[in-house]
């Protein structure tokens, strides 16, 4: 087993080995407690611990327990790590009452000794992730002057990095190629836990007000590159960073959006952004194929083929308008109701100017329906001499029609057959 110094946790005894050494992936340990808590999962407490809990916007490590049972090896899955007594990130060591309640898959007993073992793909993507987060995050604020007010490192998607202030997107990308030289020069990591004294004369980032221990995660140092000295970020947090800014590999932006007067930037790091990059360029590559020309090329023949496909869909939709108001005017003056049925992908524009027509045609209630009897139709309805909020009425009686509008039309959408409809307009 690798020897470790861990920090404890004061009048628990719990020393938190990821604190101080993020690459330990097994560890030899003594569950301290178990029981079931009050949704009647099983947990454990241990002795020494390797696994990060859920803190901070990122998610609990996963793992394993094992031990020696009377019938062999048995092995416990980790599937949870919660924090007992804060529910806040600590980014703390030594500040007391705070414990680590794992959820486990099995019962295992208070005593046993037990082999923890980390989860190490995911815990180290997730170090790619976090740590080019504080090197983004860093970057904006000396830049910029924002602050990064909210955090989030899902396992699915995106990281997401909330920031109180706006900025335009050209900045955040300037920020990004920041970021990546950064990570080039493969710049030191480190954890410390200065002294309340010593943070005075600190400038560092922190998102809450710490009480306690502050452990810090500082971002700089001679670089392995080129020998160059370069602080890039000193923030205040609890999670596992990875040692060299080299190891997170890439940076990308994602995604800018405005957020709550600010802006919320989603970033990948390392292998996830990685498979991004792959699967976009894959993507483009193929529209390139499909267009017989170079990858560079695409953007300017998308717009020429959006341009056209507009063109058409006009010209086509004036063709539709046309052959419905010929309809309106083949319709006799007598008989049955003025309801005309179309397809559904008839644009609105096209259907209130032919409700336009057959109302100023025809005396009485009207309707354009635009569907099937399967998926139901949308409509414009009404009448130009009565209330036409009358056949709205007698459409949701009916049939649980939804929509609204005024005495001059109605419009709404209703899940019922041509033949149904028609019959409701003649008893009108």
């Amino acid at each position: 087993m690798e020897a470790a110094t861990a920090a404890t946790v004061a009048g628990t005894g719990m020393k938190r080995v990821y604190e101080t050494d993020s690459y330990i992936r097994e560890l030899e340990t003594i569950v301290t407690e178990s029981g079931t808590d009050d949704k009647g999962r099983y947990y454990v407490e241990l002795d020494e611990t390797i696994l990060f809990p859920e803190e901070g916007g990122q998610n609990a490590d996963r793992g394993t327990l094992e031990y020696d049972g009377p019938d062999g090896r048995i092995t416990v899955s980790v599937l949870d790590g919660i924090i007992s007594g804060r529910n806040t990130c600590s980014s703390v060591s030594g500040s007391g009452r705070i414990r680590i309640r794992y959820i486990v898959s099995e019962p295992v007993r208070e005593g046993t000794e037990v082999l923890c073992k980390l989860d190490w793909n995911t815990r180290f993507d997730r170090m790619q992730n976090h740590s080019g987060e504080h090197i983004l995050s860093g970057i904006m604020h000396r830049r910029f002057g924002v602050d990064n007010v909210g955090f989030h490192l899902s396992d699915t998607g995106p990281v997401t990095l909330d920031f109180n202030k706006p900025v335009p997107y050209e900045q955040v990308m300037d920020a990004q190629n920041e970021a990546n030289l950064a990570i080039y020069k493969n710049l030191p990591v480190s954890v410390s836990f200065p002294s309340k004294k010593e943070l005075e004369s600190i400038d560092y980032r922190s998102k809450i007000d710490i009480d306690g221990q502050v452990r810090l995660i500082t971002i700089g140092g001679p670089s392995k590159t080129d020998g160059s000295f370069e602080t890039v970020d000193i923030c205040a947090c609890c999670a596992p960073h990875v040692a060299y800014t080299g190891e997170i590999g890439i940076l990308k932006v994602i995604s800018v959006v405005n957020w709550k007067g600010g802006i919320r930037v989603s970033i990948l790091c390392g292998r996830r952004a990685l498979e991004y990059i792959n699967r976009e360029h894959d993507i483009l590559t193929d529209a390139a194929v499909r267009m017989s020309t170079e990858a560079k090329n695409v953007p300017e023949m998308v717009d020429s083929y959006r341009n056209e496909i507009l063109k058409l869909k006009a010209g086509l939709a004036q063709a539709r308008e046309k052959a419905l108001i010929d309809e309106v005017n083949r319709m006799s003056d007598e008989g049955s109701a003025h309801v005309i049925f179309t397809d559904d992908d008839i644009p609105a524009a096209v259907m209130k100017n032919v409700y336009n027509v057959l109302s100023q045609r025809f005396g009485g209630f009207v309707g354009v329906f635009a569907g099937s009897d399967e998926a139901g139709y949308r409509y414009n309805a009404g009448s130009r001499d009565l209330d036409s909020r009358i056949p709205g009425a007698r459409l949701k009686e009916a049939f649980g029609a939804r929509g609204g509008g005024s005495e001059d039309m109605i419009q709404g959408k209703v899940a019922a057959t041509e033949e149904a409809i028609t019959e409701l307009f003649n008893g009108l």
